[in-house]
C-alpha cells in the first residue's frame, strides 16, 4: 500500500506486506494473532514523522515491510538496502524507533522495535568504535593476523603504543600509466583535466602526505606502485651491479655461500611474464658466530640527491628475525632490523636517504651483518637505490604492417616486433608493471587476461597482491593456500578521485565502497567482512567531519556502498575503496589542488585508520612545530627554540617531546636528538660551516611532520651580524576564475605553491569553456590540459631557503643566524637591534584566502608585527634586505594602506605591476653597475630544484632617497630598489633564492653588504 508524503515531517516510507515464511515457528493461532497485529501496526504507521531526508542523496530509503511477533513482544521493521548506505549510529536508530513507538501507541507499549536491512539487524552496521550501552563489541571483526616482530624496525624511530607501531598497511593511489592493447599505445586511465589526471593526483597525496603520516605513526606501508620518484636506479647484487657499484663480501666465522635459485638478476628490459626474482641467485650465511660476516652494498650514485632504498632477501624455512641492516648515508647512519621470516623474494622499502655523487662506502652503502643470537640462516639478495625508469616492455607484435602490406625491410619488421617500455619514470606506471618488477607471480597476481588487457590486469592485481603478501590462508583468489610472503596485512585502501561532475559549482564529495558478500561474509581466516564496513565508515566519517570543520560546512558525504568492486572484494583483509572527490569537477578541485587540503584530508584518512585499529586508545600524532628560532649564545654555542602547534579538532595531538634533526653543509639530516623541552642548547662542531635544523613533535601516537628548516653559520671571532628571517610560509593551490563564459585555473596569475614537490601536474589547462563537451579522454572538453609537465615534478616550498643566503653571507665573512617570521615578530627590541642587517625572505608569500573565512587571508607579506619590527630596525639605522615575488602585489590587492605607506616611507618603493616578466633576467642600471653585478638570472621555468617564479613584481623608487638598482631585461620595468636615507634598504621584486647559480647570489650578497657599510655613498 502507498501512503501520502508529508514533506514537513520529512521522509514517509512505503509499507509492503511481509511474506510469512512456511517454516515460521509457533502455532496457527500465534501466526493469526501476529498477522492481525501486523495489520494494526501497519495502519498506525501509515505516516511516520522521522526525518531521514538528509540522507536521500545516498538513495531513497523505504520501509519495505513490517512484522509483529507477539510471543517475543517485538515489532520488526524491514528497510530497503539504502538504509545501509548511511553511517548507522545509535542516534539514527533512536530517531526511527521513537516515532514508531509513539505511533504504535499503548497497545504496543511493551514491545521492542527491531530494525533490519539486508537481512541484518541495523545495529550491526554500527562500527565497533561508535558502539556503547548494551550493544556488544563484535569481536569477529578484530584482526586475527599477528606477528610479534614486524617486517622492519628502525632503531632511530620511537615505538608508539597508541599509534600504529608494528602494523602493516597496503595502499594504492589510483591507476597509472598503462599500455592499451586496443590502441597499441601507453596512456593514462583517465583524461587530463584541471592540470592533473587521476593516475597522478592521488599518487601525490599518498606519497607526500598519507604514507609518511602512517609511517610516522609506526606502520610499515606497502605500495604496489613505485614510491621513489628518483629517475636514477642503481642495482647492487651478487649477480651483477650497475655502473661501478660493488658488492663487498666479508666472511666471518661462517662464510657467505651462493644459492643458485630464487634470486634477483638485473635485466634492462623485462618481457611479459618474466620474473627478475627467478633469474638470479642469492647469498646465505649461518647466523651468529664469534666473527660476524658482512655484505657491503656500495652503489655508484650518479648525482647528489635523495634515493629510496630497497632490499631483497630469499625465502628459507630457517630464516631468522632481527637481521641487522645498516644504511650509511650523507648525514649519518640508520640501523634497521629485518624480519626475514616474511617479505622474501620482493623489494622491501627501507626509506629515502640522501647520498652524494660517486662511490663512497662510508657514506653511501647498505651493510648486512650475520651477527645474531639465534639459530638459523640469513639470506641476502639485491639492494636497489632509486626508483628508476619503467623497464616492462609491452606492445603488439606484427608480422606485417596493420594495413596488411608486407614489409621487405628486415629492420622494419624487427622494430615492429619489439615491444616498447613506457619511457616514463617507474613511479608513473600502473601497479601491474611494478608488481612484475617486484617478483610477484604473474598468474596469481598481475596477469589474468593472457597479456591482452593491461587495464583490467592493473585494477585486478592490487587486491591479489595484498593476498599474496599475506599468503595462506588468505592467499590469492582461487589459491588461498598459496604460501605467499607471510606479511600480516591489517587493512588496505584503494585511493581514487573519480566521483563524477556537477553542472553547477557544487562539491561532489566523498564516497566509500566496501564488500561483505564473499565467503558468506567472512575472510578466509574467520574475520568478519563487516570489518571492511567499519573501516570505510570510520575513514569516511573522519574525512567528512574534518573537512566540514576546516573547509566546507556542506562537504557532501556520499554513500557507504557494499559493492563488488574488484579493489573492495578481492583483498582478504579489511578493505576500503575511497572516492575522495572528483578530479573532473571544478568545485572539488579548488580544494583538491591545494596542499593545505591535501595535508588535512590525508591526516583525516590516517586518523580513520588509526581509530579503526586502536579504537578509543588512539592518540593522534602532533602537528608540525612552529615559531622556530636560533639564538647565538657565545662561541659555537647556540640555542634552538620552537613552539607546539595545538590541533583544534584533536585534543590528543599534543607533543610530549620533540626531535631535533641536524644537517651539516649540503649533507643529509641525521637521525635526530630527542628532548622533552621546547628548546635545545648545543655546540656547533666547526666554524665556517652551515648547520641546518628542523624539529618534529612526538607523542604516544607518533611523530609530526617537521617544521621549517633554519640554519646558522658562525665565523670565529665574528659575532652574528646578519639575521635571516624566513617569511615564506605559504603553500596553496593555483588561482581560479569563473566569469560565466570561461572558467578554470588562472595559472598565469598564480600557479600556487606546492608543499615540497608536486608530482601530479600534467600541464597547463587550455580549455576554459564550461560548455565544451567530453568526446573522449583525448578530447575531454572543459578543463582539458596539456601533457608537457608529465614526469617533471614541480618544486614548491621546501621551507629550506636560509642556507642559500647563509652560504653567501659566510663567503662574505659574516656570521649569521636565522629565525621564523612568527618568532621575529615577537623578538625583544634588545635582541633585534644586535644585528646590522636583517635579511627577509618572502619567496612567493602572498595573501591567500582561508577556506574557513573567505574574508580572511593567510600568508600576508607585511603583517603589522613585521612592519613594527622593521621600523625599529630602520629607526636604529639598521640595514634591510628584502625579496619576494609579491612584495608589492600583496599590499595593493589587499588595499593595505599600512603596508603601502610603510613600503614608501621605510623601504622607498612603490608597486607598479605584477606579471612583470616571463624572462628570468635582470640588468643593473648604469649607476648600480658601479656597485653591483651587471646582470642576475632567476628561475621562471620548471627547473628543479628551484621553484618557478611565474609572476614577479615590478617596483619603482618612491621619494628622493630611493633609486632603481635593477630592471627586468625583457621590458625595462623596475626589478629592485635601493633606499638610502637614515637607514638603508634594498628590495627585490623577485625571490633571490631563485637565482639559478649560487655563485651569482654570493657575489650579489657580498656587494650589497658593501653598499650597506658605505653609509655615505649613493649609487
Amino acid at each position: 500500500m502507498n501512503f501520502k508524503t508529508l514533506a514537513a515531517l520529512g521522509l514517509i516510507l512505503l509499507l509492503v506486506p511481509q511474506q510469512v515464511s512456511s517454516n515460521q515457528k509457533g502455532t496457527v493461532e500465534d501466526r493469526k494473532k501476529d498477522q492481525r497485529l501486523t495489520g494494526k501496526a501497519e495502519r498506525k504507521l501509515r505516516t511516520v514523522p522521522w526525518d531521514l531526508s538528509a540522507w536521500q542523496h545516498t538513495g531513497k530509503i523505504n520501509l519495505d515491510s513490517l512484522k509483529v511477533q507477539s510471543q517475543e513482544k517485538r515489532v520488526n521493521l524491514y528497510f530497503s538496502p539504502q538504509l545501509t548506505h548511511i553511517p548507522v549510529r545509535h542516534e539514527i536508530i533512536e530517531s526511527i524507533e521513537q516515532p514508531v513507538k509513539s505511533k504504535l501507541g499503548r497497545r504496543f507499549s511493551d514491545y521492542t522495535i527491531q530494525l533490519y536491512s539486508r537481512n541484518q539487524k541495523v545495529e550491526e552496521y554500527i562500527p565497533n568504535l561508535y558502539r556503547h550501552g548494551a550493544l556488544m563489541i563484535d569481536t569477529s571483526r578484530f584482526t586475527l593476523k599477528n606477528s610479534e616482530t614486524p617486517l622492519i624496525q628502525k632503531s632511530y624511530q620511537n615505538q608508539y603504543p597508541s599509534g600504529l607501531s608494528g602494523r602493516h598497511i597496503a595502499i594504492w593511489p589510483g591507476h597509472g600509466w598503462y599500455f592499451e592493447q586496443k590502441l597499441d599505445r601507453w596512456e593514462w586511465q583517465r583524461a587530463r583535466l584541471f592540470q592533473t589526471v587521476e593516475d597522478l593526483f592521488p599518487y601525490t597525496i599518498v606519497r607526500n602526505y598519507l604514507a609518511p603520516m602512517l609511517e610516522n605513526s609506526g606502520a610499515y606501508i606497502f605500495l604496489p606502485r613505485e614510491r621513489c620518484t628518483q629517475r636514477h636506479e642503481i642495482i647492487v647484487d651478487n649477480d651483477g651491479s650497475t655502473g661501478n657499484s660493488k658488492l663487498i663480501i666479508n666472511n666471518g666465522t661462517h662464510n657467505w655461500e651462493t644459492r643458485k635459485t630464487n634470486g634477483f638478476a638485473w635485466q634492462e628490459v623485462l618481457l611479459d611474464g618474466q620474473n627478475p626474482f627467478t633469474m638470479g641467485s642469492h647469498l646465505s650465511v649461518q647466523a651468529g658466530g664469534k666473527q660476524p660476516a658482512t655484505l657491503t652494498y656500495a652503489p655508484e650514485i650518479p648525482e647528489d640527491g635523495e634515493y629510496g632504498v630497497y632490499i631483497a632477501w630469499a625465502a628459507s624455512d630457517q630464516n631468522v628475525e632481527n637481521v641487522s641492516c645498516q644504511i650509511n648515508y650523507a648525514g649519518g647512519t640508520a640501523i634497521i632490523q629485518l624480519n626475514q621470516k616474511m617479505g622474501y623474494g620482493t623489494w622491501i622499502y627501507l626509506g629515502a636517504y640522501f647520498f652524494k655523487e660517486g662511490v663512497h662506502p662510508e657514506t653511501a652503502s647498505l651493510i648486512i651483518s650475520s651477527a645474531h643470537s639465534g639459530n638459523g640462516i640469513i639470506t641476502a639478495d639485491a639492494v636497489r637505490f632509486g626508483g628508476g625508469m619503467g623497464n616492462i616492455a609491452r606492445g603488439i607484435q606484427y608480422d606485417s604492417v596493420p594495413l596488411g602490406i608486407p614489409l621487405r625491410d628486415s629492420l622494419a619488421i624487427q622494430t615492429l616486433n619489439a615491444p616498447q617500455t613506457s619511457g616514463r619514470p617507474r613511479y608513473m606506471e600502473g601497479a601491474r608493471y611494478f608488481l612484475q618488477y617486484s617478483g610477484m607471480p604473474d598468474t596469481l597476481v598481475y596477469s589474468f587476461n593472457q597479456g591482452n588487457k593491461d587495464y583490467n590486469d592493473d585494477y585486478m592485481s592490487r587486491g591479489e597482491w595484498v593476498n599474496y603478501l599475506m599468503g595462506a590462508p588468505n592467499g590469492p583468489t582461487g589459491h588461498l593456500d598459496e604460501k605467499g610472503l607471510g606479511v600480516p596485512i591489517d587493512l588496505s585502501l584503494a585511493f581514487h578521485t573519480d566521483a563524477g561532475i556537477t553542472p553547477n559549482d557544487s562539491v561532489i564529495g566523498t564516497l566509500a565502497i566496501y564488500s561483505t558478500r564473499q565467503n558468506n561474509g567472512f575472510f578466509p581466516e574467520g574475520q568478519s567482512r563487516l570489518a571492511s564496513r567499519d573501516l570505510s565508515d570510520i575513514i569516511q566519517t573522519q574525512i567528512v567531519t574534518d573537512l566540514r570543520a576546516k573547509y566546507n560546512e556542506q562537504w557532501t558525504r556520499r554513500g557507504l556502498w557494499d559493492r563488488q568492486y574488484s579493489e573492495a572484494w578481492r583483498p582478504n583483509a579489511p578493505a576500503m575503496l575511497l572516492e575522495l572527490l572528483s578530479h573532473q569537477n571544478m568545485a572539488d578541485m579548488k580544494y583538491g589542488l591545494d596542499p593545505r587540503f591535501q595535508f588535512d584530508v590525508s591526516r583525516a584518512i590516517y586518523k580513520g585508520m588509526l581509530r579503526f585499529i586502536r579504537g578509543a586508545q588512539a592518540v593522534v600524532q602532533p602537528l608540525p612545530p612552529a615559531s622556530m628560532q636560533i639564538e647565538w649564545i657565545e662561541g659555537k654555542r647556540i640555542r634552538l627554540r620552537w613552539q607546539a602547534v595545538p590541533d583544534s579538532i584533536e585534543p590528543s595531538a599534543t607533543p610530549q617531546s620533540y626531535k631535533v634533526y641536524c644537517r651539516s653543509g649540503d649533507e643529509g639530516f641525521d637521525t635526530g636528538t630527542e628532548t622533552t623541552n621546547n628548546y635545545l642548547k648545543l655546540e656547533l662542531p666547526e666554524y665556517g660551516t652551515i648547520y641546518s635544523f628542523k624539529v618534529t613533535g612526538l607523542n604516544d601516537g607518533g611523530e609530526s611532520f617537521p617544521g621549517e628548516t633554519l640554519s646558522v653559520g658562525l665565523i670565529e671571532n665574528n659575532n652574528p651580524e646578519v639575521l635571516i628571517v624566513n617569511g615564506f610560509d605559504r603553500i596553496s593551490g593555483p588561482s581560479w576564475f569563473n566569469n560565466g563564459a570561461k572558467a578554470g585555473i588562472d595559472w598565469w596569475e598564480d600557479e600556487g605553491v606546492p608543499y615540497g614537490i608536486d608530482y601530479s601536474k600534467t600541464g597547463n589547462q587550455y580549455d576554459y569553456n564550461p560548455k565544451a563537451q567530453w568526446l573522449d579522454d583525448d578530447s575531454p572538453g572543459w578543463g582539458a590540459s596539456y601533457a608537457n609537465a608529465e614526469g617533471f615534478p614541480i618544486p614548491g616550498n621546501s621551507f629550506d631557503f636560509t642556507t642559500a643566503y647563509g652560504e653567501a653571507f659566510l663567503e662574505a665573512g659574516r656570521s649569521y643566524i636565522s629565525i621564523s617570521d612568527e618568532a621575529f615578530e615577537a623578538l625583544p627590541q634588545k635582541k633585534l637591534l644586535q644585528y646590522n642587517t636583517i635579511n627577509l625572505i618572502f619567496g612567493e608569500e602572498r595573501g591567500t584566502a582561508s577556506f574557513n573565512h573567505s574574508q580572511q587571508k593567510e600568508f600576508r607579506v607585511f603583517t603589522p608585527g613585521l612592519i613594527r619590527q622593521m621600523e625599529l630596525v630602520a629607526q636604529n639605522q639598521g640595514n634591510l634586505l628584502l625579496s619576494g615575488a609579491y612584495i608589492g602585489t600583496d599590499m595593493v590587492e589587499n588595499s593595505d594602506s599600512l603596508a603601502i605607506g610603510f613600503a614608501r616611507k621605510v623601504l622607498g618603493y612603490k608597486w607598479r605591476t605584477n606579471q612583470a616578466t616571463i624572462v628570468g633576467e635582470v640588468t643593473a642600471t648604469p649607476q648600480a653597475e658601479l656597485f653591483l653585478p651587471p646582470s642576475i638570472h632567476f628561475n621562471t621555468s620548471r627547473q628543479a630544484p628551484l621553484y618557478t617564479v611565474e609572476a614577479p613584481d615590478a617596483i619603482e623608487p618612491a621619494g628622493e632617497n630611493a633609486y632603481q638598482l635593477y630592471r627586468y631585461s625583457s621590458n625595462n620595468s623596475g626589478a629592485a630598489v635601493f633606499f638610502n636615507g637614515n637607514h638603508k634598504a634594498i628590495t627585490f621584486g623577485f625571490p633571490l633564492e631563485t637565482i639559478t647559480r649560487q655563485a651569482e647570489l654570493n657575489t650579489l650578497i657580498n656587494q650589497i653588504l658593501n653598499i650597506f657599510e658605505q653609509h655615505n655613498n649613493k649609487p
